[in-house]
């Protein structure tokens, strides 16, 4: 029988394997804000980047929204075009929790409880947005969701990725993963915690080094792309048609 490991803030997961359960919705922000250096940040960034692709009576597409934190942030620049987010997610507890924590905002905000790699096609948009979902996805599932995302943003609108990534060479993957974990310690997490969840996300992560998941932007055919976060093995960039 499989162990259930504790991993931070009251989240766990069965070992070998990394799945949010129903349990988790109510801590994930300051689970991602233990796990994540400058999460906070990377999402102010990226409501400030969403400014300049909010046309009027355009859909904002988010992969992978979680509880809507970055929905919020967006929501609260006060742009005043008449646009329209949808939050997509797996995990219906996420949904609801985002559901509540925007139910006050005079804004078109729908959520969809469903697994991207299933959608057929998103409909038009200038702007999608996903943080951290893509590590989650292999190479040619990435594949996939790029050319749906290509497919169906208007031309000059963008996408907007936060990714995990592994380092050009060993000799900094190693550097970056352990000043990774002394980040986690000062966040409050303990050693085995820190472990437990490493082990967890052995089958789960595909990771890939910044210039492959830069030339899968470049081979979707995206314009133009830029580097706008980099913090150890963490990467957000914004690729524009």
């Amino acid at each position: 029988m499989k162990k259930k490991n504790k991993l931070g803030s009251s989240i766990s997961s069965i070992e070998g394997t990394w799945k949010f359960d129903n349990n988790v919705a109510k801590v994930f922000d300051k689970h991602v804000n233990q796990s994540i250096p400058h999460y906070h940040e990377i999402q102010n960034y990226i409501a400030s980047l969403s400014e300049w692709f909010m046309k009027d009576n355009t859909t904002i597409h988010d992969l992978g929204c979680s509880t809507g934190e970055t929905i919020k942030k967006i929501i609260n620049l006060n742009v005043t075009n008449n646009y329209k987010i949808i939050g997509y997610d797996t995990s219906r507890k996420m949904l609801d929790l985002a559901k509540k924590k925007l139910s006050n905002k005079k804004k078109n905000i729908q959520f969809k409880c469903v697994d991207v790699l299933k959608i057929k096609k998103f409909g038009k948009s200038n702007l999608f947005i996903s943080i951290l979902l893509f590590p989650f996805l292999n190479y040619n599932e990435r594949k996939k969701i790029f050319k749906k995302i290509y497919n169906s943003l208007e031309t000059g609108g963008a996408f907007i990725c936060v990714e995990k990534i592994r380092s050009n060479s060993s000799d900094f993957e190693d550097i970056f993963n352990q000043i990774y974990f002394d980040f986690k310690l000062k966040k409050n997490l303990t050693e085995k915690e820190i472990l437990k969840k490493a082990k967890s996300l052995r089958s789960s992560m595909n990771l890939y080094t910044e210039k492959k998941t830069l030339q899968l932007v470049k081979e979707s055919k995206f314009k133009n792309c830029e580097v706008f976060f980099k913090c150890f093995n963490f990467l957000g960039y914004i690729a524009i048609k």
